[in-house]
């Protein structure tokens, strides 16, 4: 059944406006109803000095709105506006609107009077089904932020983590095409979703719910409820990191966002140009004001190698995040290059870390992911220190012992066949690259990488995979029942250890 605007409306009248003598609708307080997908979308003008009042104005508007047979979901947000008071208290122009979630309202007073909890504290809350959540900014467009964003996602989960991405950018969702993803998420119950599956990640954006070509044109405090729900809404599966691809720039979206969002920490992505590390600056800088850790730069398109002649070109300069990264104080995370494969994969819904694993711009963005991680640990202070590695004398087996006394031995065999980079491949359980013919696998070298991971190189020639302490801590504590379905996965496919 289509739901319509004047459905809509007739049952908005039956909520009571502030002065309880008509109607919301009548008193011309409801504006901006959006109707996609059988959601419903709408705005409630209150005077700016009763918004937190009125909150209850705001839920039975959203309850009545809910009981039209067909409507699947109603978001509901309150546009404050001025009338009279000081000058400081309001723009300019009398009776102006100010486009203010009410949250950030409250905040705002909480500031003004002194109170804890205002805009230079963290709106702290926990996500269900997320331990981390981190964000990937850029102060403008069209520096390559959104394939960055994916390809990091999909590092995390090449290194042994539980990744997912919600794609942040209302204006401008990339992340369904970039991950070949179409279709609607699934609906548990009430106003629940599924994630979307994506390569083995847990994908949200608000490209799965209206059409590419349809534009959205909404006021911050819809876009900012729109991304509350897409991000506390949806059923995450125990995840260890949530990428978030924050829309660009550092307008009052992402400034609420930041505050809002119980972030982990963020990362600023952005090309080696003067102009271009202007605008980062002022992410990095926005995401320090709000208190949030700043994990890191990173450089997209450093560098461009012609792949006829192999002569480098350096086409928006180079190596400028990295001194910008120096300068700020905060970790250079990695440069990822100009190419014609990362680029082309993308476009096409198929990220290079996850399609092309042994490719060297893989092995970039999974050693980016690895920095990453070990800069969240540590500015969480949960880093776990470089264990000590010992080779068994006919190097077929590692030993890895913690400072902490705890030790796992780990057969070469099993550290081949779960390599960081093999497991990426799998993206789906029914999709997953079966690693066999590996019972004589030897190790040959052990190469360190930073204070964080160690890559491990193979009698076989493999060795892209980028093993963190915490990935080979996990493999030594499920030892047991990794390996045990393992060789189920190989009796299934008719595959042998050799």
């Amino acid at each position: 059944m289509t739901v319509s605007k004047d459905q809509v409306l007739e049952q908005l009248r039956r909520v009571k406006g502030p002065d309880l003598q008509s109607n919301i609708v009548d008193l011309g307080l409801v504006s901006e109803i959006i109707i996609k997908d059988q959601r419903v979308y709408f705005s409630i003008t209150v005077p700016i000095e009763r918004a937190q009042e009125l909150e209850p104005l705001r839920q039975a508007a959203e309850k009545v709105v809910k009981e039209i047979p067909g409507v699947s979901g109603v978001t509901a947000v309150l546009t404050a506006e001025t009338q009279g008071g000081s000058r400081a208290a309001q723009p300019q122009g009398a009776g102006s609107r100010v486009v203010e979630h009410p949250r950030v309202q409250q905040a705002r007073i909480a500031a003004q009077s002194g109170r804890p909890g205002g805009l230079a504290g963290r709106q702290a809350s926990t996500v269900p089904g997320v331990k981390h959540l981190i964000a990937v900014a850029s102060g403008k467009g069209g520096v390559g932020k959104s394939t960055t964003a994916v390809n990091l996602a999909l590092g995390f989960r090449a290194i042994g983590l539980n990744a997912g991405i919600l794609d942040a950018d209302i204006y401008g969702p990339s992340q369904p095409r970039l991950l070949g993803l179409s279709g609607r998420p699934q609906v548990i119950s009430g106003n629940t979703v599924n994630p979307m599956k994506g390569y083995g990640l847990q994908v949200m954006s608000m490209g799965f719910l209206v059409d590419e070509s349809t534009p959205i044109i909404w006021r911050g405090p819809m876009v900012v409820s729109a991304l509350n729900q897409m991000l506390r809404e949806v059923a995450w599966d125990n995840l260890d990191v949530l990428v978030i691809d924050m829309p660009p720039g550092t307008g009052d979206v992402q400034l609420t966002m930041a505050q809002q969002v119980p972030l982990s920490g963020a990362v600023i992505v952005s090309t080696p140009q003067d102009l271009a590390l202007i605008d980062a600056r002022k992410g990095l800088n926005m995401f320090r004001k709000v208190d949030v850790p700043v994990l890191g730069i990173i450089e997209n398109m450093s560098y461009f190698i012609c792949p006829k002649c192999g002569e480098r070109s350096d086409i928006f300069g180079h190596g400028g995040a990295e001194h910008e990264a120096v300068k700020l104080g905060v970790p250079f995370l990695g440069a990822v290059p100009l190419h014609m494969e990362i680029r082309s994969r993308s476009d096409s819904g198929q990220p290079i870390v996850a399609t092309n694993p042994e490719s060297p711009h893989a092995q970039i963005y999974r050693e980016i992911a690895a920095k990453t991680w070990n800069e969240l640990q540590v500015s969480l202070g949960t880093r776990t220190n470089p264990p000590k590695l010992e080779l068994s004398p006919n190097r077929d087996a590692l030993k890895v012992t913690f400072e902490n006394g705890e030790s796992h031995e780990l057969t070469a065999e099993m550290l081949r066949v779960m390599s960081p980079s093999a497991e990426v491949q799998g993206h789906s359980p029914d999709q997953r690259v079966t690693v066999a013919q590996k019972r004589h696998v030897k190790i040959n070298d052990l190469r360190p990488v930073g204070n964080y991971a160690v890559r491990i190189v193979f009698d076989d020639g493999h060795d892209t995979g980028l093993y963190t302490w915490s990935y080979l801590q996990t493999l030594g504590r499920e030892k047991e029942q990794r390996w045990a379905s393992y060789l189920r996965e190989l009796e299934e496919k008719g595959l042998s250890r050799g």
